[in-house]
């Protein structure tokens, strides 16, 4: 491989390494407010003693020392947005399930690049794979349904697609939308956990038809997987769409008051889905 073209490996380890050295945000934000504070006392200072007097110049040295440690925070900051960047469109050009893109180390980064988290396993379209050993046991058209879409992860969190987006404001626009944000801000969820933040009129079997229904329907970033005793997880599309598109948990109270769950202005899943297949209800 030539050294343009780093190896999905290489380019992951060194993602990972930097993101490993965490950056500050609560400083850089404090560093942020306490340079516009001084910058007022400046100006103030300046309208009342002059641009020469001592008081000025002892908070244009702190001015300078505030930027000199907010560079260096925005320095490692915009090198970790730059591996990310590198190793996302590497995935791009040149993703396939195989050895190379597979390894844990891949994994992980790709994982956290997309949303964040550093998961050794991608759930797609509700199959689990940790490594290339796995890829035995699913068929090709399957594999090729399921880099389809990690592609679109990608692509989306490059900039490069809408597809995602598009998804998302469907999803939003669904009674299925409150059962995700459940399952969301728990990691798991049965129906009964999802059934209290739907309206009154819904029972249990609505809970489990909402939260089946994209397992069903859905060609591809199919939300969850089935987690075991009748749990929903979220997938690797799911944790994308909740980290970079899902409202916040403390939205979910708020959203499950008094909200109404009819058909009226809501779209099918058969509308969010792009097959729209029918599924036993």
């Amino acid at each position: 491989m030539s050294e343009d073209r780093p190896e999905p490996e290489s380019l992951a380890n060194e993602y990972l390494e930097t993101i490993d050295q965490e950056i500050d945000e609560e400083r850089r934000s404090e560093l942020e407010n306490t340079k516009e504070e001084l910058q007022e006392r400046r100006e103030k200072y300046v309208s009342q003693h002059g641009e020469d007097s001592r008081i000025v110049q002892r908070v244009d040295q702190k001015i300078e020392d505030v930027e000199a440690e907010l560079d260096e925070l925005n320095e490692s900051a915009q090198q970790v947005d730059e591996l990310r960047t590198q190793l996302l469109k590497a995935a791009k050009d040149r993703l396939e399930f195989n050895r190379e893109w597979l390894s844990t180390t891949v994994l992980e980064g790709l994982t956290h690049a997309l949303y964040a988290e550093k998961d050794d396993n991608l759930i797609l379209n509700q199959t689990r794979i940790e490594g290339p050993e796995d890829l035995d046991e699913i068929e090709d058209l399957a594999q090729l349904d399921m880099e389809h879409t990690l592609l679109l992860l990608v692509e989306d969190r490059l900039g490069e697609t809408d597809t995602v987006s598009e998804r998302w404001e469907r999803f939003v626009d669904s009674k299925y939308h409150k059962p995700f944000l459940v399952v969301s801000r728990e990691g798991t969820a049965s129906p009964e956990d999802v059934l209290p933040s739907l309206s009154e009129d819904a029972n249990r079997k609505d809970a489990k038809n909402w939260l089946e229904r994209p397992l069903y329907d859905w060609d591809d970033l199919v939300p969850y997987y089935r987690a075991g005793d009748g749990e929903f997880g979220l997938s690797t599309s799911g944790k994308y769409l909740a980290h970079h598109y899902a409202e916040s948990a403390e939205n979910l109270a708020e959203e499950g008051d008094g909200g109404d769950d009819s058909d009226d202005g809501q779209a099918s899943l058969d509308d969010v889905g792009d097959n729209g297949g029918d599924s036993d209800e």
